[in-house]
Parts: structure tokens; sequence; C-alpha cells
């Protein structure tokens, strides 16, 4: 028997042993090793790091808070983001625009985020800011039927967790992501599913990006158009 038959007798025979809980938490790592994979060949080596995507938004602000902004955010849930946004954001013709379907995720994401994970059963947020407006629907639903007003900065939050609502959004948005375009994601060490979805896009567009901040090892990270 080779060395490498040995190896994946090894392999197998622990993976026989282990929990599903103790599978996902190796999961959990082999992620977080991909994505400083993918950094370091990038040359992402000195990103700026953030104690939360809170601190991570309030330094993206300080660039375009006084702009005519148009906030795009894919994922809304309770809409914690988008208050955020709604209070960074000082001008008056700025707008804040969110889609989600408020039934949760459209299919399985991780063992234990599945189909329907983070549904508000329909109920869509609050806020007292009349820039802001959110758009009911699955994403394919909804985007083919959506203009984008006009703007001087385009901020675009990715926080749909599923490779595929991330490459779809990406792909509906590729006219408008232009020099200066701000792309975040808020679960971004997955490689599977926003990071590979990222990747395509990088690859496919040519387009030039520099992270401008990352927080909790590169599990939200913000990047900016060239």
């Amino acid at each position: 028997m080779s060395g490498a038959d040995r190896l994946r007798r090894m392999v197998f025979r622990a993976g026989w042993r282990l929990s599903g809980r103790a599978l996902q938490r190796l999961e959990t790592c082999l992620n977080f090793m991909a994505c400083a994979q993918w950094a370091k060949v990038r040359g992402f080596t000195a990103v700026p790091s953030f104690p939360d995507r809170t601190a991570l938004m309030e330094h993206i602000a300080r660039d375009v808070a006084d702009q005519r902004v148009l906030y795009l955010e894919f994922g809304v849930f309770r809409g914690d983001l988008t208050r955020l946004w709604s209070r960074l954001l000082r001008h008056p013709q700025s707008r804040l625009h969110g889609f989600d379907s408020f039934e949760g995720l459209p299919e399985d994401w991780t063992p234990d985020q599945p189909r329907g994970q983070f549904s508000t059963q329909g109920r869509i947020p609050v806020i007292d800011d009349p820039r802001v407006a959110f758009f009911k629907g699955w994403f394919e639903e909804v985007l083919p039927g959506y203009r984008l007003p006009e703007h001087d900065r385009l901020l675009v939050m990715l926080d749909a967790d599923l490779y595929s609502s991330t490459r779809y959004v990406l792909n509906r948005l590729r006219p408008h992501v232009v020099s200066g375009t701000y792309l975040y994601f808020d679960e971004f060490c997955h490689r599977e599913h926003e990071m590979k979805a990222f990747s395509e896009f990088e690859k496919q567009t040519a387009l030039r990006f520099e992270p401008v901040g990352e927080s909790h090892c590169w599990e939200h990270v913000a990047f900016r158009v060239l």
C-alpha cells in the first residue's frame, strides 16, 4: 500500500469517528485558511482591520457620507445595516434600497443554516427615513424591473450568504460597478459561497479591486473598484 493510500485510509477512518459538529468546525477552519491563501495570492497583506463591521462601515462612510450615494443592500433581514447607513449617509438625495424576500434563505447554506433561515415571516423593517425603500421578493423576480436612481457613488452590501444569490446580484449590477464603487461582503470567508462568487466576478470583468478594510479575519470585508 502506498503512502498516499495509507493517508486516505487514516483520513477516512478519522471522518468515520468525527461528529457532524466536529466536521463542521473543521470546515470552518478550512474556509478561513482558504480565505487567507486567497488574500495572500493577491498581495492583500496589509489590509486595515476593524473590531466589527460597524467600525468598518464607519470607515467607509468617511469617504462617502456627504456624497449622493445609492446604497443597495441584498439580504436585509431585520434591517440593522440599513439603519446604520441611514445614520451615516448625510446627503439628502442619497437613496437606501434594500432587497429581500423576508422569507429566509431560498436554499440550504450550511448544516446549521437551512432553507428558510433568517425569515422574518414576511415582515419588512420599519425605518424612519424617507430615503429608505425596501423591495420584497426573490432577487431574480425584483432586480430585472429595478432601475438604479441617479447617484454619485454606489455602495453594494452583499449579505445574501449563498453563492447563487451573490453571483446573480453581481452579474446583474455589472454595468454599474465602476471606479469608486464599494462592494461589501458579510460572509466572505465561505470559500464556496461569497468568496467564490466574487472571485468569478473579478475574473470575468477584469476590474481591479482593493480591500479597504476587514473584520473578524475577513468574515466581513469591503472592496473598492480602482
